[in-house]
């Protein structure tokens, strides 16, 4: 079979026709790609919709935990002043100890004098107070 030989006329209306087919064909591409990016975008929002919601309730776990620990320093608090109240007051059983140990007198001490004292008792002839 013989080649037909095309003129430029041909050439041009061929090639025209080729890139309208391509530009419809770019065209479809572009309103498949548009439509995946709008539908990528929705969702993406919902995701963030629900990561937002997530966080709420996160912030109110967080409050509900700030509110706990404003009690139990409340409760530190009072805790402390409690421990410096004890403090002070064994501050002066310490003190009423050392001075009631400056007086002390240990029962064998005691009882040695008791023994002296009845002793001279009989040899002076002195009735025993007791």
């Amino acid at each position: 079979m013989p080649k037909k030989k095309i003129t430029i006329e041909e050439l041009a209306e061929i090639t025209s026709k080729g890139f309208k087919e391509v530009g419809k064909q770019i065209d479809q591409i572009d309103k498949k790609i548009d439509d995946k990016i709008d539908n990528l975008a929705q969702i993406t929002a919902r995701g963030f919709e629900q990561v937002d919601k997530r966080f709420e309730q996160v912030d109110k776990r967080f409050e509900q935990v700030d509110k706990r620990f404003e009690q139990v320093d409340k409760r530190f608090e009072k805790i402390e002043g409690d421990l410096e109240y004890m403090n002070a007051r064994l501050s002066n059983v310490e003190k009423d100890t050392a001075e009631i140990r400056r007086h002390f007198v240990y029962r064998h001490e005691f009882e040695d004098l008791m023994a002296r004292v009845k002793y001279l008792e009989q040899k002076l002839g002195v009735e025993s107070g007791k």
